[in-house]
């Protein structure tokens, strides 16, 4: 396992390296200036190295990747989450990867600081360096992030208002998120009656959590972390406790709180619907009401629910509605319908999520405790297809749950493809969104380069792997 830990550690220290000439920084900060890189950044040929340089790292850490799980598959046990941290720590304290997000999570903190209200005015109530890197677009707009990261951002902005040092503070986050799914999977993945090892090199040691998790620093690693402690606690009978941790979750961002989907399969085992319909409104009511405590003792309030649309503002090509409804709104524009070209495109995501809304209440009502994790998986990822907009790093939300699913070859297989394509094709999300050919021929090349590991990866099975010998505990209701 050494080779393919060195060639991790490798690919992560490149990408730390040109992240220093690729990533979007304040031009106040260090990074800016910094010696030789803050030259390169300033030229487009320089950015262009620095980017075939990255996509190479990242193609590393893809390859190294796929190369422990094909060992894992074949019966070895390595320390997966000793590889993950070594892989980790050249990302900590770089700047962010392929979003600019992070910035706006420090605006945001700011805002709370400064008494504003973030979920009214957007980051161009403030001035200074702590808006020199925040995204125009989200400029006047309000945060649609729950109250926790907002209140615990306010709290480090009463410290400082260094933009790069409230970043940091945000990717602590992540880390902390990752460290809850490092702990979770392997006691969720034994109670679901999957090899361990496997889902954990599945999830933990995916170098697409690393990369849009600590690299990124996307808050969407501590709510992936929450709601899966939420579902490893209700599954040892402590459905009480799951269903507040499932409301904090909530309060990261919403799409956690679907976690209560797993947590009522616990309370009540068998997919009768009165019993059903009980248990979701027992673990829905606790969770609800702990959304609002954070929100409460936070003092940042629940004005954030107003806000949720404002992610809807970007039309991402990974929703199905945004598809359908640029299509629709092509096609009628073409033929002179104006109005019904805009009425076309709100229709087409009012009906994805409609559609996802009934997806999620079926899997709800007729999902067993052998099914829990695959319902919560199926409905995230139906949040993601259907919602009005998705990022790369949001089909991470869904990836522990259909891990420990007991997924089966070819679902394996396109968990890893899409993990591989959007680990090595992430630099398309960043500031250098001019440079689309080059950024596509670079990855091309990684990709072709390690396509073959991919396709033996195909050959094994984790249901291969000597049957776990714990059985499943059964469901109790606790406190």
């Amino acid at each position: 396992m050494r080779s393919p830990l060195v060639r991790g550690v490798v690919g992560s220290v490149v990408v730390a390296v040109t992240s220093l000439v690729t990533s979007t920084v304040p031009p106040s900060s260090w990074v800016a200036s910094f010696p030789i890189t803050g030259d390169l950044r300033t030229a487009l040929a320089g950015r262009m190295i620095a980017l075939a340089f990255m996509v190479a790292g990242l193609g590393l850490m893809a390859w190294a990747w796929l190369e422990v799980g094909r060992n894992v598959m074949a019966g070895q046990k390595p320390r997966l989450v000793r590889m993950a941290t070594y892989w980790s720590l050249p990302l900590l304290f770089i700047p962010p990867l392929f979003s600019r997000d992070a910035w706006s999570y420090a605006a945001q903190g700011a805002l709370v600081a400064e008494g504003f209200d973030p979920y009214a005015v957007g980051p161009a109530a403030l001035s200074g360096h702590i808006v020199e890197a925040v995204d125009p677009r989200w400029m006047e707009t309000p945060a649609p992030y729950g109250p926790l990261p907002l209140a615990y951002g306010g709290l480090v902005a009463h410290l400082t208002m260094d933009p790069y040092v409230l970043m940091l503070a945000h990717r602590l986050l992540a880390v902390i998120g990752i460290a809850l799914i490092a702990w979770t999977i392997p006691r969720i993945a034994t109670a679901c009656r999957v090899d361990p090892v496997f889902a954990t090199w599945l999830v933990v040691l995916n170098p697409m959590l690393l990369m849009h998790g600590i690299g990124a620093a996307h808050n969407d690693i501590l709510m992936i972390g929450l709601a899966c402690s939420a579902f490893a606690l209700a599954l040892t009978g402590h459905w009480g406790t799951a269903a507040v941790i499932a409301g904090v979750s909530a309060a990261v961002k919403l799409p956690g709180g679907l976690v209560v989907i797993a947590i009522a399969a616990v309370m009540s085992p068998l997919p009768k619907r009165l019993s059903r319909l009980a248990s979701l409104a027992l673990a829905g009511v606790v969770s609800v009401l702990s959304l609002v405590t954070v929100g409460a003792i936070t003092n940042v309030g629940s004005g954030w629910l107003n806000a949720l649309d404002v992610p809807g503002l970007v039309r991402s090509p990974f929703s199905i509605a945004n598809l359908v409804g640029d299509a629709a709104h092509g096609i009628l524009g073409f033929l002179g319908q104006d109005t019904a070209a805009e009425q076309s495109l709100e229709i087409v995501k009012l009906t994805g999520m409609l559609l996802a809304i009934t997806l999620i209440a079926v899997l709800s009502l007729r999902s067993s405790i052998h099914h829990a994790a695959r319902a919560v998986g199926i409905a995230l990822l139906a949040i993601v297809l259907l919602g009005p907009t998705a990022h790369d790093w949001y089909f991470l939300w869904c990836l522990p749950f259909l891990a420990v699913a007991r997924p089966g070859r070819r679902l394996v297989t396109t968990m890893a493809a899409v993990s591989l394509i959007f680990t090595i094709a992430a630099p398309l999300n960043s500031s250098l969104r001019g440079a689309t050919i080059p950024i596509l021929t670079t990855t091309a090349l990684v990709i072709a380069a390690v396509a073959p590991l991919l396709n033996r990866l195909r050959s094994l099975h984790p249901a291969r792997h000597p049957a776990v010998p714990q059985p499943a505990p059964q469901p109790t209701v606790g406190a």
